[in-house]
C-alpha cells in the first residue's frame, strides 16, 4: 500500500495527541517536515520553533519528563538529524520519553540521491531506544509502538524516519521481565535497624508513596539530582544529595541496609562503590550496570514495592540523623562558596542563595553542566519534584536554557530561574530569542567568569594546555540579551544582583542577569562535595 507524507503526518499528530502531548518542538527543513507541523497544529498541538536541533530535543525531552507523556522533536534530514544526536543522547541517559521525527532521503530515491543522504537509523541506533521507519507498512501500529516504547520501563528516546515509500519495520524491544521475590526481600530487610533510603529518577511519578513511607519515621532519604523534591528540603527525613561521591559515604557506613528506590547507576559519578551494607534495588526496570552488585533486585511496579517496604522497614536512626547530615554539607558548602560581606564580591554561593531568597515559592530552577552546578544543586531548596532540572546522565552543557523553555511552558504562571555558565550559554545563546518570542517568564542568571571553570579546576599546571585550553575573552551577555529584545543587566556586587533579580520579577517576560563571578572557590567546593 502506498501512502503520502501528509497521511503519515496525520498519524504522527493524532498519535501524539492521544498520548497526552501538547507541544511539538523543532527546527523544520524540507521534505515532510512542514506537513507534520501543519498536521500537529490541525489537531491542537502547538509547534515551538527553536534555533538548534539539540536545543529543540532538550526542550521536548524536558517537557516529557515533567508531563509524563512522550513529546516530539521535529528536524530535517542530514545536518538536522546529525545535530539532534546530542539531544537524543541527553534523553537516553536521563531516561526521557522523546520522539525524534526526521525527514529522510526516501528509500525510492536512495540510490539516486546522495545529497544529505546518511543512514539516520544507523546513526541513531546506538543512542535511541528504538530507531525505525514510519512508512507504508501499518504506520498506525508503528506510531503506537514508538509511543509505547518511549514510556515503558526503562523510558527513553525513539527515533522515526518518515519515509512514505518505505515498507517493512522491525518491531521494538518489549518491556523488561519482572523480578519479584517478596520472601527474599523480607529476609533481607529483617534485622535491619538502620536502613538508608536512596531515591533516583525512577520515583518521579511516586512522590506521595515515598512521602507516606517515611512520614512519622526517622528514616533518612537521600536524593539524586533527578529525584530532588521527592522529599521536601524542609523535611527532617531529607538527608541531602547522593551523587556517589566519596565525601557522602559516612552515612552509608552507618547504615546496615541500602534501599535504592528508582535509582539508576547512570545518575552517579564514576567512583568505585565501597559500601559494605547490602543493597536492595527496587525499580520498574533492571539495573544492568556493574557499578554495584545489589544483594537483591526487585523489578516491577514501584508503588507495590513501596507498600511492601512500609510493612517491613523499621528505623533506629535518631530523629535528626538525616537533617544533620544535610545541614553539615550545606553549611560547609556555604562557608567556602560565599564571599565576605565586607568585600561585597560575588562567589557562586552568593548568586544561588540570593536568587533562592528572592525567587517566589514554587519557582523552578534549571541548572547547566559546569562548576556552578556543584553549588546550585545542593543550595536550591525545593518542596516538590520537578522544581529543579539538570542534565544528569549526559551532563551536557547548553542544557539549562532550552530546558527553561520547557519548564516555563509546562508551568504557566511560575517563573523559571536558569543557571548557566558563560561557556554553556555560548552553545545555545540564540534560544534567548525563543524566550522573547514566546514571552516566557524566565530569569537567566549567567555565572560569567570567562572560563570553563570545572575543567580549569581539574587542570594541571604543566602539560594541560594552560589558559588557552580553558579561557575565553570577556563577553557582555547583557548587551547580547538586549540585542535579542530582552532586558539584560550586569551585576558585579551583591547589591546589584539583588536589585536585578527583584526587577526580573516585574512583568511576565524574560530577563537576563550577567553576573561577574569569582571562580576561586571551586576547588574547595569539589573537596567538600566529592572528597
Amino acid at each position: 500500500m502506498s501512502v503520502t507524507g501528509g497521511y503519515l503526518s496525520e498519524i504522527v499528530a493524532n498519535g501524539l495527541l492521544g498520548s497526552g502531548s501538547k507541544f511539538v518542538f523543532g527546527l523544520p527543513g524540507g521534505g515532510n517536515n512542514l506537513d507534520v507541523v501543519g498536521a500537529a497544529e490541525s489537531v491542537g498541538l502547538e509547534f515551538i520553533l527553536a534555533h538548534g536541533e539539540t536545543s529543540a530535543a532538550i526542550m521536548a525531552s524536558t517537557y516529557a519528563e515533567i508531563s509524563g507523556s512522550p513529546c516530539a522533536c521535529l528536524v530535517t534530514r542530514g545536518p538536522g538529524a546529525a545535530s539532534a544526536v546530542n539531544g537524543l543522547a541527553q534523553a537516553a541517559l536521563d531516561r526521557q520519553s522523546l520522539i525524534l521525527l526526521t525527514d529522510t532521503v526516501t528509500s525510492s530515491d536512495w540510490a539516486r540521491i546522495s545529497h544529505q543522504r546518511i543512514d539516520q537509523r544507523e546513526l541513531m541506533h546506538p543512542v535511541a531506544k528504538w530507531s525505525a521507519v514510519l512508512g507504508s507498512s501499518n504506520p498506525e501500529n508503528t506510531m503506537a509502538s514508538a509511543l509505547a516504547t518511549a514510556i515503558q520501563p526503562r523510558p527513553g528516546p525513539v527515533h522515526l524516519d518518515l519515509d512514505p515509500s518505505a515498507s517493512g519495520v522491525t518491531l521494538p524491544p518489549g518491556p523488561p521481565p519482572g523480578a519479584v521475590d517478596e520472601p527474599a526481600m523480607a529476609a533481607l530487610i529483617k534485622g535491619s535497624r538502620f536502613p538508608l533510603i536512596v531515591v533516583g529518577l525512577g520515583v518521579l511519578r511516586h512522590t506521595e508513596a515515598i512521602r507516606d513511607l517515611v512520614a512519622g519515621s526517622t528514616l533518612p532519604v537521600l536524593e539524586t539530582y533527578k529525584a530532588r523534591g521527592t522529599i521536601p528540603t524542609s523535611s527532617l527525613n531529607n538527608g541531602g544529595l547522593f551523587t556517589g561521591a566519596t565525601a557522602e559515604m559516612p552515612i552509608f557506613e552507618q547504615a546496615d541496609l541500602i534501599v535504592a528506590i528508582g535509582l539508576d547507576a547512570v545518575e552517579l559519578i564514576p567512583n568505585k562503590w565501597h559500601v559494605q551494607a547490602p543493597v536492595l534495588s527496587l525499580n520498574s526496570w533492571p539495573e544492568d550496570s556493574p557499578y554495584w552488585q545489589p544483594e537483591l533486585q526487585y523489578v516491577g511496579p514501584i508503588d507495590q514495592a513501596i507498600d511492601f517496604l512500609g510493612q517491613h522497614l523499621v528505623s533506629d536512626w535518631g530523629p535528626d540523623a538525616a537533617s544533620i547530615r544535610r545541614q553539615y554539607f550545606e553549611d560547609a558548602l556555604i562557608e567556602v562558596s560565599t564571599s565576605s560581606l565586607a568585600t561585597d564580591a560575588l562567589a557562586p554561593g552568593d548568586v544561588v542563595l540570593a536568587t533562592r531568597k528572592i525567587a517566589p515559592a514554587g519557582s523552578i530552577a534549571t541548572v547547566d553542566a559546569g562548576a556552578h552546578m556543584l553549588v546550585a544543586m545542593p543550595l536550591w531548596s525545593v518542596e516538590q519534584p520537578n522544581e529543579i532540572h539538570i542534565s544528569s546522565g549526559l551532563a551536557t552543557m547548553g542544557y539549562s536554557l532550552p530546558a527553561a523553555v520547557a519548564t516555563a511552558l509546562a508551568n504557566p504562571g511560575r517563573r523559571t530561574f536558569c543557571f548557566i555558565g558563560d561557556g554553556g550559554l555560548g552553545m545555545c545563546v540564540a534560544e534567548l530569542e525563543t524566550l522573547v518570542r514566546l514571552n516566557l517568564p524566565v530569569t537567566v542568571v549567567v555565572f560569567n567568569d570567562s572560563s570553563l571553570s570545572l575543567i580549569k579546576a581539574k587542570q594541571k599546571p604543566v602539560g594541560h594546555g594552560g589558559s588557552t585550553a580553558v579561557s575565553y575573552l570577556d563577553v557582555d551577555f547583557a548587551v547580547i540579551a538586549k540585542g535579542f529584545g530582552m532586558s539584560g543587566v550586569k551585576a558585579a556586587t551583591l547589591t546589584e544582583l539583588k536589585k536585578a533579580l527583584t526587577n526580573s520579577l516585574v512583568g511576565e517576560g524574560p530577563y537576563l542577569v550577567d553576573v561577574a563571578t569569582d571562580p576561586t572557590c571551586y576547588l574547595d567546593v569539589m573537596r567538600i562535595l566529592r572528597g
